[in-house]
C-alpha cells in the first residue's frame, strides 16, 4: 500500500515543480498548498533531502528546493523512498514468503498486474503531475478523492 507519506512527498516535490527552481520555499508553505499536515513537515523534508531529492537551507532566506529535474523523478521512486519496494502482495515483495509462487496461477496474476502498476509509476513523473495540477486555475481547486 502508498502511504500517506509518500503522497505527501509526491505532492510537495510537485508544488516545488512550479515554483522558481532558484529560489528557497517555506517549507510549511510549500506543503499547505496540499494539505500537509505541518506535524509531517520536517519527517517530509528530511527524507527528501536525504533521498536528494531537494536542498533545504536554514534561516530567514531558507526553505526548500528541488536539486533534481522535475522530469527526472519517477512516482515510483518518491514512493520507494518512503515506502520501500512498492508491491500488491508480500509473495511478490519478499521472494521466501511463499513456497508456491513459481507454480501459483494466482502469483502469475499478481506479477503481471504489479508490473503494468511499477511501469506506470515509473513513467509518471513530479513535473506531469505539476503540469497536471498547473492545467487548473489559480481559484480552482482540485476535487479530492
Amino acid at each position: 500500500m502508498i502511504t500517506k507519506k509518500a503522497e505527501y512527498a509526491i505532492n510537495i516535490l510537485a508544488e516545488l515543480a512550479g515554483r522558481d527552481k532558484d529560489r528557497f520555499y517555506s517549507s510549511r508553505e510549500v506543503a499547505a498548498v496540499h494539505a500537509t499536515p505541518s506535524n509531517l513537515v520536517p519527517q517530509l523534508v528530511s527524507a527528501l533531502q536525504k533521498g536528494g531529492l531537494i536542498q533545504s537551507a536554514r534561516g530567514p532566506s531558507g526553505g526548500i528546493r528541488l536539486l533534481v529535474d522535475p522530469g527526472d523523478i519517477s512516482l515510483r521512486q518518491v514512493i520507494e523512498l518512503f515506502d520501500g519496494p512498492v508491491g500488491l502482495t508480500r509473495c511478490l515483495t519478499q521472494p521466501d514468503y511463499c513456497a508456491k509462487s513459481s507454480y501459483c496461477p494466482l502469483h502469475r496474476i499478481w506479477s503481471r498486474t504489479q508490473e503494468k502498476m511499477l511501469s506506470e509509476l515509473e513513467h509518471a513523473t513530479i513535473k506531469d503531475l505539476a503540469e497536471a495540477y498547473n492545467r487548473h486555475s489559480p481559484g480552482e481547486k482540485l476535487e479530492k478523492e
